[in-house]
């Protein structure tokens, strides 16, 4: 059972929270609505009410007027005469009355019950005190406690002396009513809408501001060292739904991003270690008097600081793969890249290298990192193969998931370009293909070999992650490996650019390229390129 403080802290909590504020703005705007449109009907009823009354009381008047026009024969000679034929086939309605008088004479009424007494002598003198001889005369008075209004027109004969008034009573003050009471079942029902509107408002807006909640518990609940926690979304693609979606892409790249840095640091610290300790082991065992020791000991020192500058290198550019601005993609026209490639790799090793297969076109990749990429397979490719074996490069366009063009077809949006180092060397067991692209994994055939430290292929796999292609290997012991680089012909950028390399790309893959062949120089490997 909560207490009381509770209860108050969590009614303050939900006042002031957004669903209760934009379901109170919506009430009340609603409210006012139906104020309005109330009012409004009102003031419209009345008015049609008082234009439908006073018609009302304008037709037995006509009526008579009707009845008195010339004819042929002899006219009334009376008014008792006129008014008893008058009133004979003249029938008041529901909220009417009908009385005629005749001044010093009879007072006639028509037939039947009527809704209006207008027959007590105080109300015959009151209306003829209202009553003028020259115009019909609208009065509001009250009879019996009920509001009624009155129409008094005098009449006279032609000739005759005699005076007369024809009074109608119609009962406006309980029609007034009606349009009161009706006002009032509307104002309930307007009462009952609002409850429901606020109940119904108040489950819908909770089920659309629902993300919002979910965000604000997910924020509270994130903390450096955790960064697991994501909003659940539904299938709704509304704003709302999609902030939290931007929040949880949000927590995706810091998730990562703070993973790349602990990852850093542990590789680091793991990988550093062993050079450091070598180097304290040549510092301890060095004879500071003998000049021959100190110089080869500044050889190894040297050796496995170099190493160790490789290493730290090798783990930056790993770290910083994640990052958008890893790649800076550009229109490569392909044949030139490969040419380029094979002129930087085929130095080495003496080995029997070669161009295999010239793609034509042009892709849109990081000429440094894809250049970097083949660099890190043709090191590893030197490593597990001897003088005579083979070495060649080569890349096709090949069809995609999407559907694109058929191997060596002209390419298009749709379309990758495969780039492929293959050897004829030791091949690679088939339980190691996958292991080999980890951090710091080393093949069976290369476990003792002290050469690399197992970050060349993961640097090849975050070169082609960072392009949204893939990376993939076909081996067999003994016979060689090949190692297949799949690239998007965009880059994975799916916005064609307006320049020359989007038009000559256009033009087709066998087009001749002008774009200037890269300067050479000396490639940038890690000593310990590949992983294997």
């Amino acid at each position: 059972m909560k207490s009381a403080s509770v209860l108050r802290a969590e009614l303050r909590s939900e006042i002031r929270s957004v669903r209760f504020r934009v379901l109170a703005t919506l009430l009340v705007f609603m409210a006012v609505g139906l104020m309005v449109s109330g009012a409004v009907t009102y003031a419209a009823q009345l008015r049609s009410l008082d234009d439908r009354v006073n018609e009302e009381l304008q037709q037995p008047r006509k009526n008579l007027n009707a009845l008195v026009q010339p004819a042929p024969g002899p006219g009334f000679r009376s008014l008792d005469e006129l008014f008893t034929l008058f009133l004979r086939s003249e029938t008041p309605g529901g909220h009417e009355s009908l009385i005629t008088l005749i001044r010093d004479g009879n007072t006639i009424l028509p037939g039947g019950q009527q809704a209006t007494n207008l027959g007590s002598l105080a109300i015959r003198e009151q209306i003829w005190a209202w009553s003028r001889p020259d115009r019909t005369v609208v009065q509001d008075t009250v009879i019996d406690g009920r509001e009624v209004r009155l129409s008094i027109t005098p009449v006279k004969l032609q000739g005759k002396p005699q005076e007369g008034l024809l009074v109608v009573a119609n009962e406006i003050g309980r029609q007034r009513d009606q349009i009161v009471n009706s006002m009032w079942t509307y104002a309930l029902a307007a009462l009952v809408t609002l409850a429901i509107a606020g109940f119904m408002g108040y489950v819908f807006i909770g089920r659309l501001l629902s993300p919002i909640r979910r965000l604000r518990e997910a924020t509270q609940n994130t903390t450096f060292e955790d960064l697991t926690k994501r909003v659940d979304v539904t299938g709704s693609t509304d704003d709302v739904a999609q902030l939290a979606m931007n929040f949880n892409h949000m927590l995706e790249r810091l998730e990562s991003g703070f993973e790349n840095q602990r990852r850093f640091v542990h590789d680091a610290g793991h990988e550093l270690r062993t050079p450091m300790t070598v180097i304290r082991g040549y510092l301890e065992l060095l004879r500071a008097g003998d000049p021959e020791d100190v110089d080869q000991t500044r050889i190894l020192l040297l050796d496995e600081l170099d190493r160790m500058q490789v290493l730290v290198e090798d783990l930056l550019i790993l770290a910083r793969s994640g990052r958008p601005d890893f790649v800076s993609p550009e229109w490569i026209e392909a044949d030139i890249f490969l040419e380029n490639i094979l002129n930087r790799i085929k130095v080495f090793a003496p080995r029997r290298w070669e161009l295999e297969a010239k793609p034509g076109g042009l892709i849109r990749a990081d000429r440094h990192r894809l250049m970097q990429a083949l660099e890190q397979l043709a090191v590893n490719a030197v490593r597990h193969t001897a003088e005579t074996d083979r070495i060649s490069i080569g890349a096709a366009w090949a069809k995609n998931d999407d559907g694109g063009a058929p191997l060596g077809a002209r390419p298009h949006q749709s379309t990758d370009l495969e780039i492929w180092v293959s050897d004829t060397g030791t091949g690679i067991p088939a339980e190691d293909h996958e292991r080999i692209f980890e951090r710091f994994a080393k093949g069976r055939n290369a476990a003792g070999s002290s050469e690399g430290s197992g970050l060349g292929l993961s640097i090849v796999k975050a070169i082609a992650e960072a392009h949204g292609g893939t990376v993939r290997l076909e081996s067999t012991v003994g016979q060689g490996s090949r190692f297949v680089l799949t690239i998007p012909a965009g880059g994975g950028d799916s916005a064609e650019e307006d320049s020359p390399g989007a038009a000559k790309r256009a033009a087709g893959p066998h087009a001749k390229s002008r774009l200037t062949k890269p300067s050479s120089g000396t490639a940038v490997l890690s000593g310990h390129g590949g992983s294997l």
